[in-house]
């Protein structure tokens, strides 16, 4: 670390590459993403002044976080010139430069400090050894006064300015143009690997047979031996034993050695000749900074500074369904471990399956299903809770329930739903659960021997909700009818979900429906209905044995299902067809307003309904069925002033809307009703 410091030191103050091949532009196009894709970068070029602001912007980002509070090491003239300017000058960018290196060295020696976990640390570490990289790239700035540079995002998302990769990618030289990370771009140019700066100088000449990314300020490269190269070109001596090598993150590589064993090295194997953990058959990455090891044929996890999670004695090690929690088995015997190393449920279970951390249900906590000789059962890892033990437990559901069977003797398998502490929301005492609707409510079915319909045995259905309240009980606990309910996730008026109703009759089975309250969960209808059907805002309509009546917006039946067809409601009155085929009116207690006389009613309006007694028989009426305009004409139509009448020689007369006749020839109009009031 301290020759780090050295190097920053002096190159920050000034950059005397010798070796530096500067490689020109061919053309414009898009770097690499954090992904190794390339990504979208701005069409305009930029100067090296306005890269050089670039990197020290990108440089105060990354050390402001670790710069010393009391004793700032940013100057205000800086935060200034971050502010106004869109440019630095090469006179202050030395300056800058030297002000991102005491951040940098004020950031190590408290990081060396801390106290933290390991881990924690090596993080801390890797970010200010990045900048450093950075900032030892990025001094190339100084010595540019010319160049076309471009903004884009490294391959760690950071946006940085920089010679654009993508123009060498037609230059059949090249085999391979990495992105930049940590501030250089490894490539591989006539077959064999270096690195490029941030001004696309071949500042380490390509001369590698391999060559990992930089990490934490040095690299992997092989050159028939496995070494590191710093920054600078500098290389160590060969790795001693070391037959293969890949670079992870922190400084921390994976080793393999002669002897066939594999293990974990720093930064620092070159001096130390000794790896940071033990020999292992095998290292795999497992999830996040940890590793899975292997030694014969058995399992641990170690952490990336080397340190031991889990020692190496379980049989298999996998992560869960939701990658959350450490699966660990031994003598087939499964536990459940964090990934704290804290063992959450000894090894001693078949199986743990379906570990739940579902955030939509309010105070849930993560809990697993397990099995082991006696059953299945939840564990609440927090507290480390068991529920009752059960046959069966399904899969938890949106709604945080699971539906879940247990054996009573003689009685047998009975089933319910159980939430995720194990409670039981929908009590097992059932034969059979079906699966929740999208809505949160469900069917479940009986097996009973006292139906009175059919008799004997039969199974009888309940609808509960999602809270474990019955919604539609058996009709007669006693003597049940064998009423089957299909649950389906139809909405009607937007509010009310519709369950099929299956209603066994001497005939066969008489289906229809039922309606729930989607908000409340109480039942709408109270009773089946073979069809339900909007109406208008206030009604729906209902069919029971082929005929028609009317709910109101709180399921009470204003129109008994006592008519083979309800057309409409207008003015209090609900226009019903009868059992004679005719139309007529009725009004909220059902006593007929207008007999059943027509072939055809339509809406009242101001009191008027036009009606009609057949082909050309066309007439206008009022509430009490009084004939304001007799069945006489051939059409009726509705004008904006009230009505336009035409008689069966085309003649034509107008009312207004109370009916009264405004036409130069009512006195022929007057006349026709006049004929009509003497006849019988």
């Amino acid at each position: 670390m301290k020759k780090l410091l050295a190097l920053l030191l002096i190159t920050f103050s000034c950059s005397n590459i010798t070796q530096a091949q500067v490689v020109q532009a061919v053309s414009m196009a898009a770097p690499k993403d954090s992904s190794g894709a390339f990504a979208t970068v701005s069409q305009q070029s930029f100067s090296a002044d306005i890269a050089r602001k670039s990197a020290v912007v990108y440089l105060k980002k990354a050390l402001s976080p670790y710069e010393d509070a009391k004793k700032k090491t940013f100057s205000d003239e800086l935060d200034n010139l971050l502010s106004t300017q869109d440019y630095v000058t090469q006179a202050k960018f030395s300056d800058y430069l030297a002000q991102a290196n005491k951040a940098y060295t004020y950031g190590v020696d408290v990081a060396n400090k801390n106290t933290v976990d390991n881990v924690a640390k090596l993080a801390q570490v890797s970010n200010l050894a990045r900048a450093y990289a950075v900032g030892r790239s990025a001094a190339c700035f100084a010595e540019q006064e010319k160049g076309s540079y471009f903004q884009t995002k490294d391959a760690e998302g950071f946006d940085i300015t920089a010679f654009s990769l993508e123009s060498l990618r037609s230059n059949p030289r090249y085999g391979l143009i990495d992105n930049y990370y940590h501030g250089f771009a490894r490539i591989k140019k006539d077959m064999v690997y270096g690195f490029m700066n941030l001004c696309g100088e071949e500042v380490i000449p390509a001369q590698f047979d391999y060559a990992e990314r930089f990490n934490d300020g040095k690299a992997l490269v092989k050159k028939f031996f496995w070494q590191f190269i710093d920054i600078d070109g500098n290389e160590s001596e060969p790795l001693e034993n070391v037959v293969d090598a890949k670079a992870l993150r922190y400084g921390i590589s994976w080793a393999k050695f002669k002897n066939n064993k594999v293990a974990l090295i720093d930064n620092k194997f070159d001096v130390t000749k000794k790896p940071i953990s033990q020999y292992f058959d095998e290292i795999e990455p497992f999830v996040g900074d940890l590793y899975k090891v292997r030694s014969g044929k058995l399992y641990g996890l170690l952490k990336i500074d080397g340190t031991s999670l889990l020692d190496v004695s379980y049989d298999k090690i996998s992560l869960s369904d939701a990658n959350q929690w450490i699966l660990i088995e031994t003598n087939k015997k499964v536990g459940l471990v964090d990934v704290d190393g804290n063992t959450r449920i000894k090894p001693t279970y078949d199986f743990i399956r379906n570990i739940v951390i579902n955030t939509d249900v309010p105070n849930n906590a993560a809990t697993v299903i397990a099995k082991d000789a006696s059953g299945f059962r939840i564990i609440e890892l927090n507290e480390r809770k068991l529920s009752d033990v059960y046959a069966s437990i399904g899969d938890f559901n949106s709604f945080g329930l699971a539906p879940a069977c247990k054996t009573f003797g003689e009685k047998g398998l009975k089933c319910g739903y159980i939430n995720f502490d194990g409670t039981e929301v929908i009590p097992t005492q059932f034969d059979k659960v079906e699966a929740f609707g999208q809505h949160g409510i469900v069917t479940v079915t009986q097996n009973l021997t006292n139906c009175s319909r059919p008799v004997g045995n039969c199974q009888v259905d309940l609808v509960y909700d999602r809270f474990g309240r019955v919604i539609i009980d058996k009709m007669n606990p006693e003597a049940p009818v064998a009423i089957r309910y299909v649950v389906t996730d139809t909405l009607l008026a937007s509010t009310l979900i519709a369950v099929k109703t299956l209603i066994p009759t001497e005939k066969g089975i008489d289906e229809g429906y039922n309606l729930i309250d989607k908000g409340s969960f109480k039942r709408f209808t109270t009773e089946s209905y073979r069809l339900i059907r909007k109406f208008d805002r206030g009604h729906l309509a209902i069919q029971k044995d082929d005929k028609w009546g009317l709910l109101d917006n709180f399921g009470k039946e204003v129109i008994k299902p006592n008519y083979r067809e309800v057309v409409c409601f207008s003015e209090g009155l609900y226009g019903v067809k009868y059992d004679n085929n005719k139309y007529g009116f009725i009004n909220k207690t059902e006593k007929v307003q207008v007999t059943f006389e027509y072939t055809e009613i339509r809406p009242f309006k101001n009191g008027l309904s036009i009606v009609s007694k057949g082909p050309n028989k066309y007439g206008i009426i009022n509430k009490f069925n009084a004939k304001v305009a007799p069945c006489l004409f051939k059409e009726i139509k509705e004008t904006d002033s009230g009505y336009e009448l035409i008689d069966t020689s085309n003649v034509i007369y107008t009312l207004n809307k109370a009916g009264d006749c405004n036409s130069q020839n009512c006195t022929k109009f007057y006349d026709i009703i006049r004929k009509a009031n003497q006849k019988d």
